[in-house]
Protein backbone atom coordinates (compact mmCIF):
# COMPACT_ATOMS: atom_id res chain seq x y z
CA UNK A 1 0.00 0.00 0.00
CA UNK A 2 2.37 2.28 0.78
CA UNK A 3 4.76 1.98 -2.39
CA UNK A 4 1.43 1.96 -4.14
CA UNK A 5 0.43 5.36 -2.40
CA UNK A 6 4.16 7.12 -2.13
CA UNK A 7 4.26 8.57 -5.87
CA UNK A 8 1.03 9.56 -5.41
CA UNK A 9 1.28 11.52 -2.35
CA UNK A 10 4.82 12.44 -4.04
CA UNK A 11 3.07 13.77 -6.93
CA UNK A 12 0.07 15.88 -4.83
CA UNK A 13 2.78 17.40 -2.67
CA UNK A 14 4.20 18.48 -5.81
CA UNK A 15 1.31 20.04 -7.52
CA UNK A 16 0.71 21.61 -4.83
CA UNK A 17 4.34 22.86 -3.99
CA UNK A 18 4.03 24.46 -7.58
CA UNK A 19 0.59 25.67 -6.71
CA UNK A 20 2.57 28.02 -4.26
CA UNK A 21 5.57 28.96 -5.78
CA UNK A 22 6.31 32.45 -5.49
CA UNK A 23 6.29 34.74 -8.66
CA UNK A 24 10.44 35.17 -8.03
CA UNK A 25 10.79 31.46 -8.94
CA UNK A 26 9.51 31.56 -12.47
CA UNK A 27 12.36 31.86 -14.75
CA UNK A 28 13.32 35.14 -16.64
CA UNK A 29 12.13 34.26 -19.86
CA UNK A 30 8.87 33.88 -18.45
CA UNK A 31 9.06 37.08 -16.38
CA UNK A 32 9.98 38.72 -19.42
CA UNK A 33 6.95 37.37 -21.33
CA UNK A 34 4.54 38.30 -19.24
CA UNK A 35 5.90 41.73 -19.41
CA UNK A 36 5.40 41.56 -22.78
CA UNK A 37 1.95 40.60 -22.49
CA UNK A 38 1.16 43.67 -19.94
CA UNK A 39 2.76 45.79 -22.83
CA UNK A 40 0.56 44.44 -25.60
CA UNK A 41 -2.75 43.91 -23.23
CA UNK A 42 -2.87 48.04 -22.23
CA UNK A 43 -2.40 50.93 -24.61
CA UNK A 44 0.03 53.16 -22.95
CA UNK A 45 0.36 57.22 -23.32
CA UNK A 46 2.74 58.18 -26.38
CA UNK A 47 5.35 59.30 -24.03
CA UNK A 48 6.11 55.52 -23.06
CA UNK A 49 7.03 54.41 -26.16
CA UNK A 50 9.84 54.29 -28.75
CA UNK A 51 12.08 55.47 -25.98
CA UNK A 52 15.50 54.04 -27.85
CA UNK A 53 14.32 57.02 -30.41
CA UNK A 54 14.33 60.16 -28.58
CA UNK A 55 16.62 63.73 -29.76
CA UNK A 56 17.86 64.75 -26.76
CA UNK A 57 18.58 68.34 -27.02
CA UNK A 58 21.45 70.51 -26.23
CA UNK A 59 20.62 71.26 -22.72
CA UNK A 60 20.48 67.23 -22.23
CA UNK A 61 23.41 66.22 -24.04
CA UNK A 62 25.51 69.12 -21.79
CA UNK A 63 23.90 69.20 -17.51
CA UNK A 64 22.28 65.58 -17.70
CA UNK A 65 24.54 62.69 -17.40
CA UNK A 66 24.84 58.87 -16.07
CA UNK A 67 26.26 58.78 -12.54
CA UNK A 68 29.44 56.65 -12.81
CA UNK A 69 29.24 55.91 -8.84
CA UNK A 70 25.90 54.02 -9.07
CA UNK A 71 24.94 50.92 -10.52
CA UNK A 72 21.77 50.50 -11.84
CA UNK A 73 20.63 46.86 -11.07
CA UNK A 74 18.23 46.48 -14.14
CA UNK A 75 17.85 42.24 -13.19
CA UNK A 76 14.42 40.96 -12.04
CA UNK A 77 13.67 41.42 -8.82
CA UNK A 78 9.92 39.83 -7.53
CA UNK A 79 7.80 42.86 -5.92
CA UNK A 80 5.51 41.14 -4.08
CA UNK A 81 1.90 42.88 -3.67
CA UNK A 82 2.16 43.20 -0.10
CA UNK A 83 5.04 45.52 -0.61
CA UNK A 84 3.42 47.57 -3.25
CA UNK A 85 0.20 47.72 -0.93
CA UNK A 86 2.01 48.89 2.04
CA UNK A 87 4.25 51.76 0.35
CA UNK A 88 1.45 53.08 -1.43
CA UNK A 89 -0.40 53.34 1.60
CA UNK A 90 2.76 55.69 3.01
CA UNK A 91 2.91 57.84 0.12
CA UNK A 92 1.33 61.53 2.10
CA UNK A 93 -1.24 62.10 -1.40
CA UNK A 94 -4.75 63.46 -1.51
CA UNK A 95 -5.31 61.66 -4.25
CA UNK A 96 -6.37 57.90 -3.30
CA UNK A 97 -3.41 55.13 -4.74
CA UNK A 98 -5.43 52.20 -4.80
CA UNK A 99 -3.67 48.90 -6.00
CA UNK A 100 -5.33 46.32 -8.35
CA UNK A 101 -4.05 44.58 -11.41
CA UNK A 102 -3.58 47.18 -13.64
CA UNK A 103 -2.18 49.53 -11.38
CA UNK A 104 0.17 46.87 -10.69
CA UNK A 105 1.30 45.83 -14.48
CA UNK A 106 2.14 50.03 -14.67
CA UNK A 107 4.25 49.53 -11.87
CA UNK A 108 6.16 46.09 -12.80
CA UNK A 109 6.75 49.08 -16.47
CA UNK A 110 8.23 51.49 -14.77
CA UNK A 111 10.86 49.35 -12.54
CA UNK A 112 11.35 46.56 -14.50
CA UNK A 113 11.15 48.01 -18.54
CA UNK A 114 11.02 51.81 -18.37
CA UNK A 115 14.21 52.10 -16.20
CA UNK A 116 16.33 54.63 -18.26
CA UNK A 117 13.05 56.50 -18.61
CA UNK A 118 12.44 56.65 -14.61
CA UNK A 119 16.78 57.49 -13.95
CA UNK A 120 16.37 59.80 -15.92
CA UNK A 121 12.92 61.76 -15.32
CA UNK A 122 14.10 61.47 -11.68
CA UNK A 123 17.13 63.37 -11.91
CA UNK A 124 15.42 66.52 -13.93
CA UNK A 125 12.28 66.47 -12.18
CA UNK A 126 13.82 66.73 -8.82
CA UNK A 127 16.63 68.88 -10.10
CA UNK A 128 14.66 71.01 -12.64
CA UNK A 129 11.31 70.52 -12.87
CA UNK A 130 9.44 70.07 -9.68
CA UNK A 131 9.94 72.83 -7.49
CA UNK A 132 8.50 74.74 -10.57
CA UNK A 133 5.58 72.86 -10.70
CA UNK A 134 5.16 72.53 -6.92
CA UNK A 135 5.05 76.59 -7.09
CA UNK A 136 1.99 76.70 -9.26
CA UNK A 137 0.27 73.93 -7.86
CA UNK A 138 0.66 75.71 -4.46
CA UNK A 139 -0.65 79.30 -6.20
CA UNK A 140 -3.81 77.31 -6.78
CA UNK A 141 -3.98 75.06 -3.48
CA UNK A 142 -3.92 71.69 -5.97
CA UNK A 143 -2.63 68.22 -5.12
CA UNK A 144 1.57 68.20 -4.80
CA UNK A 145 1.36 64.95 -6.74
CA UNK A 146 -0.14 66.31 -9.48
CA UNK A 147 3.14 67.11 -10.82
CA UNK A 148 3.86 63.32 -11.76
CA UNK A 149 1.17 64.11 -14.50
CA UNK A 150 4.16 65.97 -16.74
CA UNK A 151 6.01 62.16 -16.34
CA UNK A 152 3.23 60.84 -17.88
CA UNK A 153 2.20 63.17 -20.62
CA UNK A 154 5.94 64.15 -22.18
CA UNK A 155 8.50 61.98 -20.25
CA UNK A 156 9.46 65.30 -18.55
CA UNK A 157 10.94 66.46 -21.91
CA UNK A 158 9.78 70.09 -22.69
CA UNK A 159 10.23 69.67 -26.69
CA UNK A 160 8.05 66.51 -26.79
CA UNK A 161 5.03 66.57 -29.80
CA UNK A 162 3.06 63.85 -29.93
CA UNK A 163 1.65 62.62 -32.99
CA UNK A 164 -2.13 63.74 -32.91
CA UNK A 165 -0.20 67.38 -32.94
CA UNK A 166 -0.49 68.03 -28.17
CA UNK A 167 3.12 69.83 -27.61
CA UNK A 168 5.49 70.83 -24.66
CA UNK A 169 5.71 69.00 -20.97
CA UNK A 170 2.02 69.31 -20.60
CA UNK A 171 1.18 67.90 -24.08
CA UNK A 172 -1.91 70.58 -24.87
CA UNK A 173 -3.77 70.55 -27.91
CA UNK A 174 -3.67 74.10 -30.52
CA UNK A 175 -7.56 74.27 -29.26
CA UNK A 176 -7.21 73.12 -25.55
CA UNK A 177 -3.80 75.48 -25.31
CA UNK A 178 -5.49 78.52 -26.86
CA UNK A 179 -8.85 77.98 -24.34
CA UNK A 180 -6.38 78.29 -21.35
CA UNK A 181 -4.50 81.56 -22.68
CA UNK A 182 -2.07 80.23 -24.45
CA UNK A 183 -0.36 82.02 -27.65
CA UNK A 184 -0.29 79.76 -30.29
CA UNK A 185 0.47 80.99 -33.94
CA UNK A 186 2.82 80.84 -36.69
CA UNK A 187 5.92 82.46 -34.61
CA UNK A 188 4.97 81.82 -31.17
CA UNK A 189 3.96 78.52 -29.07
CA UNK A 190 3.62 79.16 -25.59
CA UNK A 191 2.30 75.30 -25.13
CA UNK A 192 6.60 75.04 -25.11
CA UNK A 193 6.61 77.47 -22.42
CA UNK A 194 7.82 76.22 -19.52
CA UNK A 195 5.97 78.53 -16.72
CA UNK A 196 2.81 79.37 -18.95
CA UNK A 197 2.11 75.88 -19.93
CA UNK A 198 2.55 74.55 -15.81
CA UNK A 199 0.05 77.54 -14.86
CA UNK A 200 -2.41 76.57 -17.76
CA UNK A 201 -2.37 72.98 -16.94
CA UNK A 202 -3.22 74.24 -13.36
CA UNK A 203 -6.17 75.93 -13.96
CA UNK A 204 -7.70 73.18 -16.67
CA UNK A 205 -7.13 70.55 -14.06
CA UNK A 206 -8.38 72.99 -11.46
CA UNK A 207 -11.43 73.15 -14.07
CA UNK A 208 -12.08 69.52 -14.68
CA UNK A 209 -12.12 68.81 -11.05
CA UNK A 210 -14.92 71.35 -10.36
CA UNK A 211 -16.38 69.62 -13.32
CA UNK A 212 -16.04 66.24 -11.46
CA UNK A 213 -15.59 66.42 -7.92
CA UNK A 214 -12.82 63.67 -8.32
CA UNK A 215 -9.33 63.79 -9.01
CA UNK A 216 -9.07 60.45 -10.61
CA UNK A 217 -11.70 61.82 -13.01
CA UNK A 218 -10.33 64.93 -13.35
CA UNK A 219 -6.85 62.92 -14.30
CA UNK A 220 -9.02 60.81 -16.61
CA UNK A 221 -10.57 63.99 -18.93
CA UNK A 222 -7.21 65.25 -18.69
CA UNK A 223 -6.13 62.75 -20.97
CA UNK A 224 -9.57 62.37 -23.26
CA UNK A 225 -10.99 65.21 -22.49
CA UNK A 226 -14.22 65.83 -20.48
CA UNK A 227 -16.91 65.08 -22.68
CA UNK A 228 -15.54 61.19 -22.79
CA UNK A 229 -15.02 60.97 -19.52
CA UNK A 230 -19.23 62.46 -19.09
CA UNK A 231 -20.19 59.70 -21.66
CA UNK A 232 -18.64 57.03 -19.92
CA UNK A 233 -20.31 57.78 -17.02
CA UNK A 234 -23.78 58.04 -18.45
CA UNK A 235 -22.81 54.38 -20.50
CA UNK A 236 -22.21 53.04 -16.58
CA UNK A 237 -25.61 54.24 -15.57
CA UNK A 238 -24.19 57.41 -13.53
CA UNK A 239 -21.08 55.83 -11.76
CA UNK A 240 -19.21 58.65 -10.45
CA UNK A 241 -15.45 56.80 -9.54
CA UNK A 242 -12.97 55.74 -12.05
CA UNK A 243 -12.98 52.21 -11.03
CA UNK A 244 -16.86 51.83 -11.91
CA UNK A 245 -16.39 53.53 -15.20
CA UNK A 246 -13.08 52.16 -16.05
CA UNK A 247 -14.89 49.89 -18.60
CA UNK A 248 -16.71 52.49 -20.10
CA UNK A 249 -13.76 54.79 -21.03
CA UNK A 250 -11.42 54.98 -24.42
CA UNK A 251 -9.00 52.50 -24.04
CA UNK A 252 -5.63 54.28 -23.38
CA UNK A 253 -7.36 56.16 -20.72
CA UNK A 254 -8.22 53.24 -18.70
CA UNK A 255 -4.14 53.08 -18.18
CA UNK A 256 -3.43 56.83 -17.55
CA UNK A 257 -4.98 56.82 -13.95
CA UNK A 258 -2.78 53.36 -12.97
CA UNK A 259 0.09 55.43 -15.21
CA UNK A 260 -0.15 57.78 -13.02
CA UNK A 261 -0.76 55.99 -9.63
CA UNK A 262 3.06 53.91 -10.71
CA UNK A 263 4.17 57.28 -11.65
CA UNK A 264 3.69 58.98 -8.04
CA UNK A 265 4.96 55.37 -6.41
CA UNK A 266 8.09 54.95 -8.66
CA UNK A 267 9.08 58.64 -8.20
CA UNK A 268 8.99 58.10 -4.49
CA UNK A 269 10.68 54.81 -3.82
CA UNK A 270 13.26 54.61 -7.05
CA UNK A 271 16.00 54.18 -4.55
CA UNK A 272 14.43 51.36 -3.22
CA UNK A 273 14.66 49.66 -6.43
CA UNK A 274 18.52 50.29 -7.45
CA UNK A 275 17.60 53.27 -10.17
CA UNK A 276 20.40 55.82 -10.34
CA UNK A 277 18.86 58.86 -10.66
CA UNK A 278 20.36 60.79 -13.49
CA UNK A 279 22.83 63.77 -12.35
CA UNK A 280 21.56 66.81 -13.46
CA UNK A 281 23.59 70.10 -13.67
CA UNK A 282 21.48 72.55 -15.38
CA UNK A 283 21.33 76.07 -13.70
CA UNK A 284 19.49 75.64 -10.84
CA UNK A 285 18.39 79.09 -10.90
CA UNK A 286 17.28 80.82 -14.64
CA UNK A 287 15.80 84.48 -14.65
CA UNK A 288 13.01 85.89 -17.00
CA UNK A 289 13.56 89.29 -18.23
CA UNK A 290 10.63 91.07 -20.45
CA UNK A 291 11.65 92.54 -23.96
CA UNK A 292 9.48 95.14 -25.68
CA UNK A 293 11.67 95.24 -28.28
CA UNK A 294 12.48 92.12 -31.26
CA UNK A 295 15.68 90.25 -30.21
CA UNK A 296 17.13 87.62 -32.39
CA UNK A 297 19.14 85.04 -30.36
CA UNK A 298 22.66 85.00 -32.29
CA UNK A 299 22.52 88.42 -31.06
CA UNK A 300 22.49 87.61 -27.51
CA UNK A 301 24.64 84.54 -27.78
CA UNK A 302 27.35 86.83 -29.41
CA UNK A 303 27.50 88.85 -26.45
CA UNK A 304 26.48 86.70 -23.35
CA UNK A 305 28.66 83.87 -24.45
CA UNK A 306 26.22 81.12 -25.09
CA UNK A 307 25.53 78.43 -27.52
CA UNK A 308 22.27 79.17 -29.68
CA UNK A 309 21.00 75.98 -28.95
CA UNK A 310 20.90 76.71 -25.31
CA UNK A 311 18.99 79.30 -25.74
CA UNK A 312 16.82 77.78 -27.70
CA UNK A 313 16.61 75.03 -25.11
CA UNK A 314 15.36 77.91 -22.81
CA UNK A 315 13.28 79.39 -24.86
CA UNK A 316 11.66 76.82 -27.09
CA UNK A 317 8.44 78.98 -27.30
CA UNK A 318 9.96 80.96 -29.97
CA UNK A 319 9.71 79.10 -33.47
CA UNK A 320 12.00 80.89 -35.27
CA UNK A 321 14.70 82.08 -33.11
CA UNK A 322 13.43 85.60 -32.35
CA UNK A 323 11.46 87.15 -29.52
CA UNK A 324 8.79 89.15 -31.11
CA UNK A 325 8.94 92.14 -28.27
CA UNK A 326 7.61 95.07 -29.62
CA UNK A 327 5.71 98.37 -28.05
CA UNK A 328 2.34 96.43 -28.53
CA UNK A 329 3.12 93.75 -26.40
CA UNK A 330 6.34 92.20 -24.43
CA UNK A 331 7.72 88.86 -24.57
CA UNK A 332 9.64 87.05 -22.05
CA UNK A 333 13.27 85.96 -22.36
CA UNK A 334 14.68 83.35 -20.19
CA UNK A 335 18.75 82.89 -19.27
CA UNK A 336 20.29 81.50 -16.85
CA UNK A 337 20.77 83.92 -13.71
CA UNK A 338 24.10 84.78 -14.67
CA UNK A 339 23.86 85.48 -18.10
CA UNK A 340 20.61 87.16 -17.94
CA UNK A 341 22.81 90.12 -15.81
CA UNK A 342 25.31 90.16 -18.49
CA UNK A 343 22.32 90.73 -21.08
CA UNK A 344 21.25 93.66 -18.65
CA UNK A 345 24.19 94.99 -18.63
CA UNK A 346 24.81 94.66 -22.43
CA UNK A 347 21.67 95.11 -23.79
CA UNK A 348 21.93 98.15 -26.00
CA UNK A 349 25.23 96.63 -27.77
CA UNK A 350 22.52 93.42 -28.07
CA UNK A 351 19.98 95.23 -30.03
CA UNK A 352 22.40 96.62 -32.55
CA UNK A 353 24.30 93.43 -33.30
CA UNK A 354 23.98 93.06 -36.44
CA UNK A 355 20.13 94.37 -36.16
CA UNK A 356 19.65 95.23 -40.02
CA UNK A 357 20.21 91.70 -41.14
CA UNK A 358 19.15 89.86 -38.15
CA UNK A 359 15.88 91.20 -37.84
CA UNK A 360 12.37 92.38 -39.71
CA UNK A 361 12.48 96.00 -40.87
CA UNK A 362 9.85 98.00 -38.77
CA UNK A 363 9.19 94.87 -36.93
CA UNK A 364 6.96 93.54 -38.90
CA UNK A 365 5.95 90.04 -37.20
CA UNK A 366 5.35 88.78 -40.68
CA UNK A 367 8.80 88.68 -41.66
CA UNK A 368 10.45 86.82 -38.85
CA UNK A 369 10.17 83.57 -40.65
CA UNK A 370 12.42 85.18 -43.80
CA UNK A 371 14.97 86.34 -40.70
CA UNK A 372 15.14 83.68 -37.90
CA UNK A 373 16.16 80.04 -38.21
CA UNK A 374 13.41 77.81 -36.68
CA UNK A 375 14.32 76.92 -33.34
CA UNK A 376 16.02 73.17 -33.36
CA UNK A 377 14.67 72.51 -30.36
CA UNK A 378 11.43 71.98 -31.24
CA UNK A 379 11.79 71.55 -34.76
CA UNK A 380 11.33 67.25 -34.52
CA UNK A 381 9.49 67.74 -31.28
CA UNK A 382 12.57 65.76 -29.84
CA UNK A 383 11.78 62.43 -31.87
CA UNK A 384 14.01 60.79 -34.31
CA UNK A 385 12.54 58.69 -36.73
CA UNK A 386 12.23 55.11 -35.67
CA UNK A 387 14.38 54.02 -38.04
CA UNK A 388 17.11 56.14 -35.21
CA UNK A 389 17.64 59.38 -36.69
CA UNK A 390 20.34 61.55 -38.34
CA UNK A 391 23.68 59.92 -38.32
CA UNK A 392 26.56 61.62 -35.95
CA UNK A 393 28.43 64.12 -38.26
CA UNK A 394 31.90 65.68 -37.24
CA UNK A 395 34.48 65.25 -35.27
CA UNK A 396 36.77 62.39 -34.34
CA UNK A 397 35.61 58.79 -33.56
CA UNK A 398 34.53 57.99 -30.36
CA UNK A 399 34.11 55.06 -28.22
CA UNK A 400 33.02 54.41 -25.06
CA UNK A 401 33.81 51.57 -22.26
CA UNK A 402 30.57 49.69 -21.10
CA UNK A 403 30.42 49.91 -16.99
CA UNK A 404 29.27 47.08 -14.95
CA UNK A 405 25.16 48.24 -14.74
CA UNK A 406 24.71 50.06 -17.83
CA UNK A 407 22.85 49.37 -20.85
CA UNK A 408 22.47 50.55 -24.44
CA UNK A 409 19.74 53.21 -23.56
CA UNK A 410 21.59 54.45 -21.42
CA UNK A 411 24.80 54.80 -23.09
CA UNK A 412 22.57 56.05 -26.22
CA UNK A 413 21.58 59.13 -24.03
CA UNK A 414 25.17 59.76 -22.76
CA UNK A 415 25.67 60.82 -26.14
CA UNK A 416 22.58 62.24 -27.44
CA UNK A 417 22.11 59.21 -29.96
CA UNK A 418 19.44 56.83 -30.54
CA UNK A 419 20.03 52.95 -29.42
CA UNK A 420 19.26 52.26 -33.14
CA UNK A 421 22.45 54.08 -34.26
CA UNK A 422 24.59 53.56 -31.67
CA UNK A 423 23.45 49.40 -32.38
CA UNK A 424 24.33 50.64 -36.47
CA UNK A 425 27.97 52.17 -35.50
CA UNK A 426 28.81 48.74 -33.50
CA UNK A 427 26.81 46.00 -35.67
CA UNK A 428 25.00 44.80 -33.21
CA UNK A 429 21.93 42.80 -33.52
CA UNK A 430 20.50 42.44 -30.11
CA UNK A 431 21.18 44.47 -26.80
CA UNK A 432 23.64 42.34 -25.29
CA UNK A 433 26.53 43.85 -24.25
CA UNK A 434 29.25 43.62 -21.87
CA UNK A 435 31.17 44.62 -18.95
CA UNK A 436 34.71 46.10 -20.74
CA UNK A 437 33.46 46.34 -24.50
CA UNK A 438 34.27 48.93 -26.13
CA UNK A 439 31.24 50.65 -28.32
CA UNK A 440 31.96 53.04 -31.20
CA UNK A 441 29.46 55.97 -30.14
CA UNK A 442 30.56 58.68 -32.80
Amino acid sequence: MNKVFLPILTALCCTLSLQTLRAEEIDDRKRQAMLNAFDSAMIFPESLEEIDNIDYDWTERHFIHVDPNCISDSGWHFVPDSEYIERLKAIPSIIELPFNQPVRECLDLYIHRRREMVERMVGVGYNHYFPIFEDALRRYSMPSELKYLACIESGLRQNAYSRAGAAGLWQFMPSTGVLQGLEVNSYIDERYDLYKSTDAACRYLLQLYGTFQDWPLAIAAYNCGPGNVKKAIARSGGRRSFWEIYQFLPRETRSYFPIFVAATYVMNYHCDYNLCAAVSEIPPVCDTIMLDQMVHFEQIARYVNMPVNQIESLNPQYIYDIVPGSNLKSYALTLPEDKALEFIELQDSIFAYKADSLLPHNGDLRLIQNKGQHNSYIKSGGRKGRKGGPAVTGGDTKYHKVRRGQTLSYIARKYGISVNKLKSLNGLKDNNIRVGQRLRVR
